[in-house]
Order: C-alpha cells, then structure tokens, then sequence
C-alpha cells in the first residue's frame, strides 16, 4: 500500500493547498479590509500622480499610476500602483494631479496601497460567485476523494499496481516538491527571492521607517553576480531620530561603468525603522518593485499548472 498512501497523500497536500489560496483569494483578505475600514483603520491619504500608463483600453481602462506620498511615519515614498478606472470620463488621473489613496495595513507584505473610491463594500453579487465556486471545488474535492477512497478499499492490489507503474503517481509529486524546493533556496541565495522574514522587514522599512542620509564607512565586492554585474556590499553610518550615530550594511547590484565611480560615492539615501534604529537598508533597494514578486507568481503558475496535470493523471488512474 506504499505507492497508494503517497498518492493519496500526495493528492489530498495539493487540493488542500489550492482549497487554502482559493479561501484567501475569495474571503480572508476583501472581508479584512472592509473589517479594517469599520474600525476605521485604512488612513487616508493624499499622492501625488508622477506618471500615468495606460496598460488596456477599453470602457474601463487599466491604469498603472507612478505615485508619491507619505507613509505611516509621514516620510516621502514612491510606488506604483495598478487598477481599473470605473469612470474614465471624470479624467482624475493625470500627470502632477493629486488623488486620495488608502494604506492597508492588513495586506502586510503584500501591496498596501489602493485609490479611495468610497467606502468599501462588499458586493452580494461577489460573495455569492466566491461561495458557489468555493463549494464547487469542495463538492469536487470530497467526490475525488471519497471515491477513491471507496475504489481503492475494494481493489487495494490492483490500485497499489496501478499508482507504481503510473507517471502521475506520488514519486513526481516528490520530485516536484524537492526541485521547487532546491529552486527556492537557489534563487533565495542568488538574491531573487526574498525570505519571509526579509520581505515582512523590507515592508516594515518601507511603510513605517523614516530615512535619512547615511555616510559611506567602507565597500567591498562580494564575489557575487547578478546578470553579469558585481554585487557591492556597503557599510554606512547614519545618525537616527535622537542623534544617535549607528553603523549599518546593506548590498546592491552595481553596473560595471559604475564600478570605477565607486570612490567617489561618499554618501547614500537609508531607511530606518524609529522604533529600532540598527534595522535599515538602501532606499533604493526598498523602492524597487518587481522581480522577487514576479518570480513568486512565475512559480505559483508553474506549481498550478503541475497540480493540474497531477489530479488529471490521477483520475485517469482512479477511472
């Protein structure tokens, strides 16, 4: 029963998964804001428009805004922002305009940052789409499940044979589960993926640090490279809210022309947190935006698009 039991196992850890994300998709996070919003938690704040790109025409536009306004601790930052446009006619989103946006905290690590439209309400209508589709995948979940159950306790030889000699059986779930897991720590050592700790603190600086401008102690190349170009260690001073001088480090990715300028780099832009001062970074490296995020989605298509094929070999199997 060895090949049945990580199977079933195997089948039971990816439907529970998928069950997971589609909860937090659907409930967990629209039912936090509005809770966010009732007890008047979402600050209101106003940005100011830098750019504005239009990413898909249509009666309701897709916009990505380039914006700048203060965060929790009232420092100046930059972010980019993407929804759609309801009222296109209304022209509100220009160029050096200002508009109204809210900081949701409860969406820590994720982005916080979301155009006021009013209060926010839940709609019936989605609600009732999220929980047809949710008892949807349940019905179809406890149906796989309980017949396989049901065909596998009536012919346990002849299944048993069956998940060994299948290329949908537990072995590719394994190997799957071991190459995310060797591909996580590789891109996590190569710098392009961010732990959970790290992302949790690089939210916290952004959102709630304030900055200042710190004096370069020393650098140093760390052997490393990313698309052919050196990774520099920086060590830095910068004195705190209270006067207090602390030493900091932190890395970034330099181009080789800027290599030979690296002498003449005697100060740099840091983030700090005002309730723990020793906790920074670069302000650049906090504001940029994009590359672990997207390898993190690139990886859970990949993950989706396995679990697809895993079930759908397994039915063949069951069936």
């Amino acid at each position: 029963m060895t090949y049945t039991i990580i199977t079933l196992t195997a089948i039971s850890l990816v439907l529970l998964f998928w069950l997971y994300k589609l909860m937090r998709f659907c409930f967990i996070r629209p039912l936090a804001l509005w809770r966010s919003q009732k007890n008047s938690s979402v600050p209101a704040k106003e940005a100011t428009i830098l750019s504005v790109n239009t990413l898909q025409n249509g009666k309701f536009p897709l916009l990505e805004l380039d914006i700048l306004f203060e965060n929790f601790s009232g420092y100046p930052i930059q972010r980019k922002i993407r929804f759609v446009d309801k009222q296109p006619h209304l022209n509100r989103f220009k160029k050096d305009k200002t508009m109204r946006i809210l900081l949701d905290s409860n969406k820590k690590p994720g982005n916080p940052v979301f155009p006021e439209t009013g209060e926010y309400r839940i709609s019936m209508l989605h609600i009732l789409f999220y929980s047809i589709l949710t008892m949807a995948y349940f019905a179809g979940c406890y149906f796989l499940m309980g017949e396989a159950i049901s065909r596998v306790s009536a012919s346990p030889n002849q299944y048993e044979a069956v998940f060994a000699n299948s290329s949908g059986s537990g072995e590719t779930f394994i190997v799957v589960v071991l190459a995310s897991i060797f591909l996580y720590f590789l891109f996590k050592r190569l710098g392009l993926i961010a732990s959970k700790k790290a992302k949790s603190q690089n939210w916290d600086l952004l959102y709630y640090g304030l900055g200042t401008t710190a004096t370069v102690k020393q650098y140093e190349d760390t052997g490393t490279l990313i698309n052919d170009n050196p990774v520099v260690k920086f060590t830095y001073m910068y004195p705190d809210q209270r006067g207090q001088i602390i030493e900091g480090s932190d890395k970034k990715v330099v181009g080789k022309l800027e290599i030979v300028g690296l002498p003449d780099i005697h100060e740099l832009e840091i983030m700090y947190l005002p309730n723990n001062s020793h906790i920074s970074r670069l302000t650049e490296n906090l504001q940029k935006q994009g590359l672990s995020n997207y390898i993190s989605k690139i990886i859970l298509f990949s993950l989706f698009l396995f679990s697809v094929f895993f079930i759908v070999g397994f039915c063949k199997d069951l069936f």
